[in-house]
């Protein structure tokens, strides 16, 4: 996809190490969908299995009171499921980050009209815009999905100015289409 409004030679430089924190980060924001969905089927799953046996043996006047306990019971189990969840979530990414030896080197990305260059040590990747599947932007990061399960990850800490992260915007609405952006 060609751009009209920006130059052909706006091109934004980014240098950083990605830090375990963000990673980890990052983890949480991958799986915070899945991780939401499931905590509500848990908490409606729960409250059902009480709800549904009971129905008929209780008063109707005390139903509001068995209700409230059903679904005091169900937060009470889903909760807990939600923090494993997440805890899980930080063990597995921190246990990949300590693992990957490539993650911990120092990056630099070179984002233009075109593509987006990946660097380090001696290796150079590149990406045709074309290759992102979703770009999300949450308050401390960036991240660009390559695949389901593999992004380029962006902690603003990388960007010098305000005026970078608007380019790095601009770019990125520019070159993918409205359904692949998420911010």
């Amino acid at each position: 996809m060609k751009r009209e409004s920006l130059p052909e030679n706006d091109t934004l430089v980014l240098r950083g190490t990605l830090t375990e924190k963000e990673f980890v980060k990052y983890g949480y924001y991958h799986f915070k969908k899945l991780h939401m969905i499931l905590f509500y089927f848990l908490l409606f799953f729960t409250f059902l299995v009480f709800a549904v046996p009971t129905t008929k043996a209780v008063e109707a006047d005390l139903y509001i009171y068995f209700y409230l306990l059903y679904a005091i019971i169900s937060l009470v189990v889903s909760l807990p499921a939600l923090l494993l969840g997440k805890f899980a979530v930080k063990v597995k990414a921190s246990s990949e980050y300590k693992s990957d030896q490539l993650i911990k080197n120092e990056m630099t990305y070179t984002f233009n009209a075109n593509e987006i260059q990946q660097k380090f040590d001696r290796s150079i990747g590149y990406y045709d815009w074309n290759q992102i599947q979703a770009a999300y932007e949450s308050k401390d990061m960036f991240r660009l999905y390559v695949s389901r399960a593999k992004a380029i990850i962006l902690p603003k800490r990388f960007f010098s100015s305000e005026v970078e992260i608007q380019l790095l915007k601009s770019l990125i609405k520019e070159n993918l289409s409205k359904e692949k952006v998420k911010f």
